[in-house]
């Protein structure tokens, strides 16, 4: 199994706030090819503080089994990186503060990372169904981004193009539901149909479509299905790799590779996928 730590900026059941961070969160409980070590939590969907009581309110009201860090995350990451040398893969979904941090407490932090894997950057002005859409986890913390993507640890962005392809429809949403409602009660069942349903609602409203963009949960599924995307690599400028709108800089050749699929392709496949591991996810109960 491979050891995953989860670097993310959790707001599910937040109002007019992502879940993609949430659902994430269960696809990682629920696959069996993943052992979570952890969960760090970071700022980007709103600020550390909302994201620590949403992700307190999520393991609660669902009865999930597993242990997150608000505080002190850094110091976490770079004991668990020391404890298991070359084993640990780190999932990032927001803003890169801790991962810059961890490597100031230990010079040789990256070094002993197995393989990083983020939800971020753009490589030109994104727009999703005709709506401009400002790039949010790269432009957070500018330095620590640059940080970790000069690191030259072997790292896998999952841009924001691409992730705006893993569309979850509300017919998705209600095949999830039928599942989990084998692993949970009605109420567990109700509260995360309500919290969905609601995220679902704000995009009808602001891109006019029926679902939303699973942007975050590209990264777990591509740990156990590369071969659901696309394989182009390329290379990042060393003195520039992003610029502080979240948007990188891809030159000819260098010495900082980057694996960046741009294609999700089979989206059923994927959504799936999705559905089951996070059903599978509710049943790691406390």
């Amino acid at each position: 199994m491979r050891k995953v730590i989860f670097d993310c900026d959790n707001t599910f059941g937040l109002e007019d706030r992502d879940v993609d961070d949430g659902l994430t969160l269960l696809y990682l409980l629920g696959s069996p090819m993943i052992n979570l070590l952890g969960v760090t939590l970071t700022y980007g969907n709103d600020t550390l503080e909302k994201v620590t009581e949403m992700t307190n309110i999520l393991r609660d009201r669902l009865d999930l089994a597993f242990n997150y860090c608000s505080s002190h995350q850094a110091k976490f990451l770079v004991e668990q990186v020391n404890l298991y040398p070359n084993e640990v893969t780190l999932i990032a979904t927001g803003a890169l503060t801790n991962l810059a941090e961890a490597q100031r407490i230990d010079p040789y932090f990256f070094e002993k990372v197995q393989e990083i894997v983020l939800m971020g950057g753009t490589i030109e002005p994104l727009v999703v169904n005709q709506h401009p859409v400002n790039e949010l986890n790269f432009s957070c913390d500018p330095f620590a981004t640059k940080t970790v993507l000069l690191s030259q640890v072997p790292l896998t962005i999952m841009n924001g193009h691409m992730t705006s392809e893993a569309f979850f429809s509300e017919m998705d949403l209600d095949q999830f539901l039928k599942l989990a409602g084998k692993a949970i009660d009605e109420e567990k069942v109700a509260w995360i149909n309500e919290t969905v349903k609601k995220w679902i609602e704000w995009n009808r409203k602001v891109f006019n479509f029926n679902g939303f963009c699973n942007w975050d949960m590209t990264t777990a599924v591509y740990l156990e299905r590369p071969d659901l995307f696309s394989d182009e690599c390329y290379y990042l400028s060393g003195e520039q790799p992003v610029i502080s709108n979240g948007q990188m800089t891809l030159i000819e050749k260098s010495s900082y590779p980057i694996k960046m699929p741009q294609k999700i392709l089979a989206l059923a496949d994927f959504n799936q996928l999705v559905i089951e591991r996070m059903a599978d996810g509710l049943k790691k109960m406390n």
